[in-house]
């Protein structure tokens, strides 16, 4: 069973509507049922404020169950009243004793190609790793060192290009032509680019309690995978070639925004992970 891992706030519902549309597609081409949505609403007083927000608590909850109606997999979706980001649903998938074999992490504003989640079906049936992440292909972003989960097509240009604001719609208008799994040297991925991890990886790894609610989860088990792969573990990370993911820098609907009164978390909890972060990686290299 393979489990798509999201969290959303409430001005991100229109996101997430799209995601589950994207979703739809592809369930054409796989069994749905070997797929669980792990969907996850924040309606948390401590993230919104409620008193001063134009829609309610409720509105949105029943916004966000609704999407599911419309979804073939098998749908957990959530609502949490406490305080929660990405890395504490992350956490919980990775925690949760399940028939879960592997873990995706998904953003709300990505786009991906319909046959997303058939290639990755055949790719995991071709791994033989013990540990192992699949990660499909980007545009060049930021430093030299993501050149090697970019595609041929979209690397090697100028960085003051930005690649991030070119036109997402680019995913759909690619026809892929040679699909294969790469291996890559180093371990390299962002957060919700639709990385496939198989769970006990993450399991080994965790995602510790000190991180806290949003920040450096990505980093840390890219970090904590090179020192197993240093260790010489059997761990292994496959590029899917051809297959491209983006985030939409470009279109993405802020038109929610505006109707919620937000309390500025992220930063601060990006911080407080940022605090513990080098003694949680020390004290896992030690437990290794």
């Amino acid at each position: 069973m393979i489990k798509i891992v999201l969290h959303c706030l409430p001005n991100e519902l229109d996101q997430v509507s799209w995601i589950i549309d994207q979703l739809r597609r592809s369930s054409k081409f796989i069994d749905p049922s070997n797929f669980i949505l792990d969907f996850t609403l924040n309606v948390s007083t401590e993230d919104i404020n409620w008193e001063e927000s134009t829609l309610s608590k409720q509105y949105c909850i029943d916004k966000f169950n609704s999407f599911f109606q419309k979804s073939p997999y098998n749908n957990q979706h959530k609502i949490s009243e406490l305080q929660t980001g990405c890395n504490t649903v992350r956490r919980n998938a990775i925690r949760t004793n399940d028939e879960t074999t592997h873990i995706i992490y998904l953003d709300t504003d990505l786009f991906f190609p319909d046959t997303i989640l058939y290639y990755i079906e055949q790719a995991i049936h071709e791994v033989k790793s013990k540990y192992y992440i699949i990660t499909p292909q980007i545009f060049q972003l930021w430093d030299s060192s993501w050149d090697i989960i970019s595609h041929p097509d979209y690397r090697n240009q100028p960085r003051e290009n930005k690649q991030w604001l070119q036109n997402p719609y680019q995913v759909f208008e690619h026809e892929p032509t040679d699909i294969k799994l790469l291996e890559s040297p180093y371990i390299k991925f962002g957060g919700g680019w639709f990385n496939v991890f198989s769970k006990n990886l993450l399991e080994l790894i965790d995602i510790p309690n000190s991180l806290g609610h949003y920040g450096l989860d990505d980093t840390f088990v890219a970090d904590a995978s090179n020192i197993l792969k240093s260790k010489n573990y059997d761990i292994q990370q496959f590029i899917l070639n051809d297959i491209i993911v983006k985030e939409d820098r470009v279109y993405r609907s802020y038109n929610m925004d505006k109707f919620f009164y937000m309390n500025k978390n992220q930063d601060m909890m990006r911080n407080n992970s940022s605090i513990n972060y080098q003694q949680e990686l020390m004290s896992f290299k030690n437990r290794i």
